[in-house]
């Protein structure tokens, strides 16, 4: 059990009432300057007891796989854990799972992330492609002319970029964010007397912790990208001081998508057609410092899922769980300068 503050109940009505007048849910849609926060007390996730940070994991890799029925990857996350529903597999976008204890009292939502391979994502690869590129980048992906961008808010060809522009698309584009926003409100109407905490590993982690801003729901990731840039942009209400948001974002130094270096034109990430610049984490970040700790060499493959879970959560021996802090001296796109059509020049 714990205290954290959330948006209140009016501002988060507000919201609910854009979608259903046919609006993309955006908090600046609202036109209001502040946000109103009330305290919670409730069940939160114990990000310093290993089994629990584990099932979480296994639940993000599990997210990857359609069903349990016969797949011999599926991590069986023992009791308390059952599958309560899925959702999106018969669609090329979000998907994932929803776990529950028994009596359906604690529900956990689990977002799939990226597909598996940066060049041969499966179903949904080109859709997480362009969220992952309009969510991640400085800029609208835009790395070269030999790439396409996925909005023209740059300038030239230096590092320029139209900061009302990229609000704008933001505003108007519909994102996974916005398929993850109804899929927490249907649990929670069907569910209004649970707890729900939120999970995903990669660009699902993302997806959970905007969801999780949005409503003060705790959140848990794992390698997940930078999510303060597209919270920023999204303009996310800012509770009082980070120790506050239930946000916890489990990632290691090897991985160059959670520390913010796969990029450039001889990273795996260029390649594959991925702009992952944003570093910087909301909440607290609990980093293993597998470089400096344990010889590892930054490397895209120890992104995976199966990865962490196999050689570094289920290993607590050699790798003990980090403590979790507030992530500090960060910024993002610093060799960017943004212009506003309205204020001038200024950076992120």
């Amino acid at each position: 059990m714990g205290e954290t503050v959330r948006p209140s109940r009016r501002d988060v009505d507000r919201l609910h009432g854009l979608r259903a007048s046919g609006n993309l849910v955006r908090w600046r849609s609202l036109g209001i300057d502040s946000t109103t926060f009330e305290s919670v007390w409730g069940l939160l996730p114990d990000v310093s007891d290993h089994p629990s940070v584990l099932a979480l994991a296994m639940m993000t890799y599990n997210s990857y796989l359609e069903t349990d029925e016969g797949a011999e990857d599926w991590y069986d996350l023992g009791a308390p854990w059952n599958k309560n529903s899925s959702f999106g597999w018969e669609s090329d976008g979000i998907r994932g799972h929803v776990f529950a204890n028994p009596d359906d009292s604690l529900m956990v939502i689990s977002f799939k992330g990226t597909s598996a391979g940066l060049f041969t994502g499966g179903p949904t690869g080109d859709k997480d492609k362009i969220n992952d590129n309009m969510l991640f980048s400085c800029c609208c992906a835009r790395i070269s002319r030999a790439w396409k961008a996925v909005c023209d808010c740059y300038q030239g060809n230096e590092y320029i970029c139209e900061n009302s522009c990229l609000e704008e698309n933001l505003l108007k584009t519909e994102l996974y964010y916005d398929n993850a926003l109804e899929l927490y409100k249907d649990v929670s109407d069907r569910y209004p007397n649970a707890t729900v905490w939120l999970t995903g590993h990669s660009l699902g982690g993302a997806l959970a912790s905007l969801v999780g801003q949005t409503f003060g729901v705790p959140t848990v990731t794992f390698e997940s990208p930078g999510d303060r840039l597209p919270s920023q942009r999204l303009h996310m209400p800012r509770a009082p001081g980070a120790a506050h948001m239930p946000l916890w974002h489990f990632g290691h130094t090897a991985d160059p998508i959670f520390i913010g270096v796969c990029t450039g034109a001889a990273s795996s990430c260029w390649y594959g057609g991925f702009a992952m610049e944003s570093r910087c984490h909301t909440g607290k970040v609990c980093v293993w410092d597998t470089v400096n700790d344990n010889g590892w060499r930054v490397d895209i493959r120890s992104h995976r899922a199966y990865d962490v879970i196999e050689n570094i959560i289920k290993k607590p021996e050699e790798f003990p769980l980090p403590k979790c802090e507030v992530q500090k001296d960060c910024d993002d796109c610093g060799l960017w300068q943004y212009i506003d059509k309205r204020d001038g020049l200024y950076s992120l």
